[in-house]
């Protein structure tokens, strides 16, 4: 048989077993919305927590139960004047948190929750950049250059939410892991590096549809 009318063929196998599987999908979906006739979204502002100061979060929730999956994506913009007044403008740092939580209700509306994730923080730093035109020019003098970095971190903190729509709160502490580098000695050039855990708590206002 030619290969194209192979290649057609399973296209159209492929594209004919997905709508089979959307089908049964939606299907199921349908069932377990009227049947459990919880909220699937969250859309809630946090302070502190995961981003440091704020961040503004959308969550998607999958029930199972008592307990439910929540995975969530945040974003968040900060200026260093928020706490200094910078000799040089380093312009906006970006930070999205981003993870997933287990919510056990255990008493109507009040839950427990605990999880881990991660922060992608994008931030501008002074460095030293060494090249073939200013090896020999001393002291070489420093730029600001973006860096890029995800700090791993977890949760564990307790909400209050409905099983319908309308307000939850949340109350957490949490930590991040992040990795330091140190000179061996403030007169030494080489430097090494340890992994270190940064507390911290957050609180967040919610509504949950």
């Amino acid at each position: 048989m030619n290969k194209r009318y192979v290649f057609i063929l399973i296209i159209l196998l492929s594209i004919n077993s997905m709508g089979f599987i959307a089908q049964d999908n939606s299907s199921l979906e349908s069932t377990t919305d009227q049947s459990a006739g919880q909220i699937q979204n969250g859309i809630y502002l946090e302070l502190g927590g995961n981003a440091g100061v704020y961040s503004i979060n959308y969550e998607r929730l999958f029930s199972l139960g008592k307990i439910n999956i929540a995975g969530r994506m945040g974003f968040s913009l900060l200026s260093e004047r928020l706490f200094i007044e910078p000799e040089e403008n380093k312009g906006l740092e970006i930070l999205m948190p981003f993870g997933a939580n287990v919510i056990y209700g255990f008493a109507g509306s009040h839950r427990i929750e605990a999880g881990i994730g991660g922060t992608y923080y994008s931030h501008k730093v002074y460095a030293i950049t060494m090249n073939t035109s200013n090896i020999n020019n001393q002291p070489v003098s420093t730029d600001l250059v973006r860096k890029n970095e995800i700090w791993p971190n977890f949760n564990i903190g307790y909400r209050f939410q409905k099983t319908s729509s309308g307000m939850y709160y949340r109350a957490f502490f949490n930590g991040h892991l992040s990795r330091r580098f140190l000179a061996d000695s403030p007169n030494s050039h080489s430097q090494y590096s340890m992994l270190t855990l940064d507390p911290w708590a957050g609180i967040s206002v919610g509504y949950g549809f």
